[in-house]
């Protein structure tokens, strides 16, 4: 019986790469203008090794910067099961996801949490605090609905549960920056500064827009002085980090993060103009809003070499995990066979990869 052959721009195995280990940038660059820009022109294939400071040097004037202005949450929180022992050696991690009701959440645990379980959420000298959560209900995909609490007596039982403004203030006091899994280390108080764009406004991300992390705020106010410069909200969620496992990438039931473009992004968008998207984040609203037309909802647009953009004409992002929508987007913007050798270039030439690594211009 013959298999069926997929092609390889859709094979999963195409989109796997080996990144050595001292690649992975766990610190960003400072300042933040000395990160490395990899420019790679599209017309003709060819690529400059640049630094980020050269970012006004290389972009013609007649681009619109289309940025994404959420803001990440400190969204890591560390906590105590009620009834175990109360130490904080025996801190659970909780990361927070989004609301799915007024005063319901989805958050993961780590380790086991059954429906009925209750934490006392500890503050950032691991010491407890008066605020506690409650686990109301296990999902099949391992995520929790949970409510807060605020415990002013003894009993929890007594206590409101928390709605969304009272639990952002939450994770705003007791939080941690939610550092991506693969940077192995303990925050620290100036990734709360790091890890957030300088114009970020719209709070409800758990995971940064990196591309937008290389500006400071000297460089933006220079750029919005040389640019047009229009905003969209695209809240990133864990999904961001989660690589593709099926052997068809087309077969990827791609995650769901909720948008909102302002009344600028939209006459923008929907003029003559060329669009530099500041990351992928920015990319895939444009792309989504000139696909449905709604100016705010929920995006799960996949877009791969089978879904090209239509809008966007150039994109600055960071180098991404292995087998990550994240690549498949880069190669739907250049393909696969050029991503492939960008790649290559990148590590050859020893460029710091992911999250707080440097950035490529394509366009």
């Amino acid at each position: 019986m013959r298999t069926h052959t997929i092609p390889s721009d859709f094979a999963l195995s195409s989109y796997d790469y080996a990144l050595p280990q001292e690649l992975i940038a766990t610190h960003p660059t400072h300042p933040r203008c000395d990160g490395r820009l990899l420019v790679y022109h599209r017309t003709s294939g060819r690529i400059e090794h640049r630094h980020f400071r050269d970012f006004c040097e290389v972009v013609p004037r007649d681009y619109t910067l289309v940025c994404n202005d959420t803001k990440v949450l400190k969204a890591r929180l560390y906590a105590s099961k009620e009834g175990g022992e109360a130490r904080s050696k025996n801190l659970r991690e909780i990361l927070f996801h989004k609301a799915c009701g007024k005063s319901r959440f989805f958050v993961q645990i780590r380790g086991r949490a059954q429906s009925g379980a209750l934490f006392r959420i500890y503050d950032h000298a691991k010491s407890p605090t008066r605020f506690c959560m409650r686990v109301l209900e296990v999902l099949e995909s391992g995520l929790r609905v949970v409510e807060f609490s605020s415990r002013d007596s003894q009993s929890i039982e007594s206590s409101a549960p928390l709605e969304i403004d009272e639990v952002y203030a939450l994770l705003d006091l007791c939080g941690h920056t939610p550092l991506p899994p693969y940077i192995k280390r303990e925050d620290t108080p100036s990734d709360s500064r790091d890890y957030q764009s300088v114009f970020a406004r719209n709070a409800g991300a758990i995971a940064a827009p990196t591309a937008s992390l290389h500006f400071s705020q000297k460089d933006f106010s220079r750029i919005k002085s040389l640019y047009e410069v229009c905003f969209v909200t695209l809240h990133v969620g864990a999904g961001t980090f989660v690589s593709v496992q099926t052997h068809d990438i087309r077969a990827h039931t791609m995650h769901t993060e909720s948008y909102a473009l302002s009344s600028q992004a939209r006459d923008v968008i929907a003029r003559d103009s060329k669009l530099l998207c500041i990351g992928t984040t920015a990319a895939r609203v444009v792309e989504h809003f000139w696909r449905v037309g709604e100016s705010e909802g929920v995006c799960d647009l996949f877009l791969h070499p089978g879904n090209a953009p239509k809008r966007t004409n150039a994109l600055l992002t960071n180098f991404h995990l292995p087998k990550s929508t994240l690549l498949m987007l880069v190669s739907a913007f250049i393909g696969r066979e050029e991503m492939r050798r960008i790649y290559e270039c990148a590590i050859t030439h020893r460029y710091r990869f992911f999250s707080y690594g440097d950035a490529m211009l394509i366009f």
